[in-house]
Formats: C-alpha cells, structure tokens, sequence
C-alpha cells in the first residue's frame, strides 16, 4: 500500500479512529483519581554495615585492603555468615547477592544486602560484617597479615523504592489522559487497517470497475442530508445541481455510445446463431443492480427525467414485480399495470389503458399492477408488451428486480437493448461483482455501463459537474429561481387580468370582470376597447403590444436609413 491508499483508509474509517482515541482518553481521566499519590513505591529494602580496618603494626599504618573482600565473599566467612542467618542454599549465591566496597582513602568496607524483608537484609549484611571481624581476629592471613578489623556500624534496612528505568509514567489525571488518548489513537489506526482489510466492500471506481470488468459511464455525488428528499427526482426539481448533471451524463453515454459484450467463459447457444437482429422503434433499456436499495429506481426516474428534457417520449415499465416502487417516486398510485395486463386472458385488453402519465413532463409509466400472486411466471410472458411498448415512446426504461436475489431478471434479459447496472459505492463485494460480470457474460447482453452513486464529490467546482455554481451560491440560485418563478406567475397573472390600449394616450382600461369576458370577443367589445386577436385565437396582452411597436419603429428606422444610403448614392 501506497501513502495515499493509508490516508484513503484512515479518512474512510475516521470514525473508528475518533472513538478508539476518545474511549481511551474518557476511560484513563475516569479510572486516574484526581489527586495522585506521588510518593514513591517501595519495592525492596538495603542494610549496609561498616567496617574500620586498621593495622598492628607500628611501621606499617596502612594494610593492605584488597584481600578483605575476596575473603569476605568466598570460603570459610560466606559457610559461616550463612549458618549464622539459617540459609540453607549454598553460601556462594548468598555471598553474590552481597556487595562489598572497599575504601582505601578512609580505611573502611561497606558491606550491603538488599531483600524485599528489611529485617532480613539487616540479618544477612550484620552476619556477614560479624563473621568477618572474627576471621580476622582468630589468626594472621594469608596477604592480609597485621590486620585489625572492627565493626563500625552495624546494618539497620532501608526502604528502596521502585526504578525500572525507562519512561516513567506521571502520576496527574491530565498527562495520563493525553498519553492514552495518543495511545489510543494509534491503537484506532491500527483497527482501521485491520478492517479495512477485512472488509472486502467495493467503494472507489477503480475498485468497481476491476471487479465488474464493465465502464463506469456515470458518477453520482453522494447527498447531504439536508438535500435527501423521499421520492424527490432531483433532474426535474434541482436540474443546475450536480447531482442532476451525473444523469445526464449517464443519458449522453447512453445516447452516444454501444453497448459492449460481456466476455464469459459459457457461451450460450443462441449466441453462435449470430448478433441479434437491430429491433425497431423505442429502444429498451433495462436498469437493474446486484441487490437491494442501490439506488436504481431513483436512478430510473432521474434517467427518465433527463431524456424527457431532451424532447424524448420516455416510458417507465415497473418490472420489479416481487417490491415495486417506481409508482411512489412518480407519484403515481398504484393501479392496474403489467401484471393485471399479463393476467387478462381476453385477446380485447389495450396495453394503452394501463399506461399514465406522470409527475414529470413526457414522461409515461406502466406500474407494477396488482396481480402479484406469481411475479416469476408474469415475468417470463414479458416478451409480447415489450415488443408492443417500443411503438409507444421513444425510449423505454425498464426497472426489474436486483441481479442477485430475484430469477426475474433473466426472462426478462435477452429481450431488451441494452443493460445498465447501478451500484451503490460501499454496497457491492468484489465476490458480488464477479458473479454479475459471469452471469451479464452468459447471457451476451449488450452493456452500456455503470451509474457509481454515492462518489465522493470533488472539493473544488471546476468544469464538469456543478459548472456555473459555486458552492456557496447554489442555494442561493435555487431560492433565486423560485422567486423568478413566481413573480413571473404574478406578472402573467396580472397581465391577464389588465388590458391596456396603448394606442391611446392616457386611456385608462376597464378591469371589471365583465369588460375582461366581452373583451375576448373583438366582435362584442366596446369602442374603447377594441383588440387586435392573433392567427392562433389568442388575445396579445400589453408587454406583447409594447413589443410589437418597439419592433415596429425598429424597423421603419432601418427603412429609413436604407433610402438615405440610396440617395446618397
């Protein structure tokens, strides 16, 4: 892994680091009383005795010390010191936890003990300080001849308090509670890696497009909360928005480009016959994904809205017979529709009856129905509407059942044009997208490619998505088009209602009810109110008038300039 591919996972999984790096800190500050003990632990304790050493000889007042601790620590004074303290062991292990310093300048032995009992470590020090003044009183040694030995002070235990070394903890609330936040931080690192590697979900687009081996044609940003509205298509309420700017990008790719083949390692034998004859009239465009609220009946409407935009008849066909939605976001009660079409057994039933309009301009939809006892076996008769719908619209929109957990979708593939899939980022597995690529390829449909939604959206509005609002004047623009709206409703409300005669200077017009009534009529219309009524039927209203006499003089004026350009000629 790459830095970058760290920082992607620390900023997908910063929820997981945030809450590691607070319940540490939260439990250390709970748990560290607030005013700490701040004596030291004692952990052993030490005894040290002293011993004088002196000379009996008068010529010679300095003896010779270097042979005392070697007898001090071997032979016959550790055997006694250890029957004196009733050790057990061997003498030599307790003689090695011993410590002897000999100091030459005052003519003095230390001699030092340390056990976690004090008064045992005062025992072993005094025995061993005894035992040795007694050695050396009995006779003259060996290399330590004419020496006088003495205790000085015997050995009384001391406390020693704990020091492992290293870095040692401080004892306040508030240092204890940083260092645990810090370790509990890189503890939520740590977890944030291992999920991440643990969790096989598919969420950037180059993830998707290796486990699916199909084109990304379409990116959909991820909405705010505060824009996620239920059953809201946002191409046909918020069309300058980014989010609308992604289906229309899908709709251009739709449009502009084929439809590819999947490869598969089964190749079925209705492929060998040849490609598939061109089908004529609207062309079928089947919208499903791999499970579950994905996202693709949105994605339908929004698709929908957007070749209506361009002019297009679109027909919406609510295949998903086992949860149909597509009704709910078009606003469209649910009706008769394609089960209760495929259900009547008269040859008389009109496909054109089930279909209604909806909340949309140009665009139609054909709901689920209500006959959804068997939706497996309606969908394998979906073949004889689908042939017949194509006369009907310019583009069908097809919304069936997700890939992955209904059958339905697979009578209903080799009837259509063209496959589009919809994923959810964070939704689809990497073992999810290989099944859906492997059964796509065994069914050799032609794929347009894929919707992503929920993509992170780009930071900085540059050309692209969201061209022509910044980010901060987007809702502003919204607010300012609604106004624009409804004071133009106002003003053609106005404008109806108030008929001025321009052609007379100072006039002022009769607004009564009955004169607006008569006034339709030129025929039956006072003197004063007389009108001019277009080819079309329509009475011109005063901004028209005012219009057609600016257009008017405009025109003259260049006639006239024209004949002064002749003359002078």
């Amino acid at each position: 892994m790459t830095l970058q591919d760290y920082i992607k996972v620390f900023r997908h999984r910063w929820m997981v680091i945030l809450v590691c790096a607070l319940v540490a800190g939260a439990v250390t500050w709970f748990v560290t009383p607030a005013s700490a003990d701040t004596t030291k632990k004692v952990g052993s304790y030490a005894a040290t005795a002293t011993i004088l050493v002196g000379s009996t000889d008068p010529e010679n007042p300095n003896p010779n010390m270097g042979r005392i601790p070697l007898y001090m620590t071997t032979g016959e004074i550790p055997r006694r010191a250890a029957a004196a303290v009733g050790y057990d062991g061997d003498p030599a292990l307790l003689a090695r936890g011993l410590t002897v310093t000999p100091d030459v300048v005052a003519a003095a032995i230390t001699v030092s003990a340390t056990a976690s009992d004090g008064s045992r470590a005062a025992a072993v020090a005094n025995a061993f300080a005894t035992e040795t003044v007694k050695f050396f009183r009995e006779r003259s040694r060996p290399g330590a001849e004419n020496v006088a030995v003495s205790i000085l002070q015997a050995a009384s235990p001391v406390p020693v308090a704990n020091s492992d070394g290293g870095f040692v903890v401080p004892p306040g609330r508030g240092p204890r509670t940083a260092i645990a936040t810090v370790l509990g931080l890189l503890a939520g690192l740590a977890l944030a890696l291992l999920l991440d590697r643990l969790d096989s979900r598919l969420r950037t687009r180059q993830e998707i497009h290796g486990a699916l081996r199909m084109p990304i044609i379409a990116e959909i940003p991820r909405l705010r909360r505060s824009e996620r509205h239920q059953g809201a298509i946002a191409v046909a309420e918020d069309p300058l928005s980014n989010y609308s700017d992604g289906y229309r990008a899908a709709r251009t790719a739709l449009v502009h480009t084929t439809g590819q083949i999947m490869p598969g390692d089964y190749t079925p034998r209705r492929s060998a016959a040849g490609a598939r004859p061109a089908a004529k009239g609207a062309r079928l465009i089947l919208v499903t994904s791999a499970h579950a609220a994905e996202g693709k009946t949105t994605s339908v409407a929004n698709l929908a809205a957007s070749f209506a935009e361009t002019g297009q008849r679109v027909l919406v066909l609510d295949a998903d017979l086992r949860s149909p939605d597509a009704h709910n976001v078009f606003d469209v009660p649910q009706g008769a529709g394609i089960s209760d079409f495929l259900s009547d057994p008269s040859d008389d039933a009109s496909l054109g009856s089930v279909v209604r309009p909806t909340s949309v301009p140009g665009v139609r939809i054909i709901t689920a129905g209500t006959s959804l006892a068997h939706p497996a076996s309606l969908a394998s008769r979906l073949g004889s509407l689908l042939e017949e719908v194509r006369g009907m619209a310019d583009v069908v929109l097809i919304d069936t059942a997700p890939l992955l957990e209904a059958s339905d979708v697979f009578d209903i593939l080799p009837m259509v044009d063209t496959l589009l899939l919809v994923v959810r980022s964070g939704r689809l597995t990497e073992l999810a997208g290989n099944r859906v690529a492997e059964l796509v390829g065994r069914f050799q449909v032609p794929v347009s490619g894929v919707i992503l939604l929920g993509a992170p959206e780009k930071r900085a509005d540059a050309y692209g998505y969201g061209y022509g609002e910044n980010r901060q004047s987007k809702r502003k623009a919204k607010r300012a088009r609604k106004r624009a709206q409804s004071r133009s409703a106002r003003s053609a409300a106005e404008q109806e209602t108030t008929f001025v005669d321009s052609r007379t200077p100072g006039a002022s017009p009769v607004h009564s009810a009955e004169s607006r009534d008569t006034s339709r009529n030129p025929e039956d219309a006072p003197d004063d109110l007389q009108l001019d009524v277009t080819p079309g039927g329509e009475v011109p209203t005063a901004t028209d008038e005012a219009h057609a006499a600016t257009r008017g003089e405009v025109g003259e004026e260049r006639r006239r300039s024209r004949r002064r350009s002749s003359s002078s000629a």
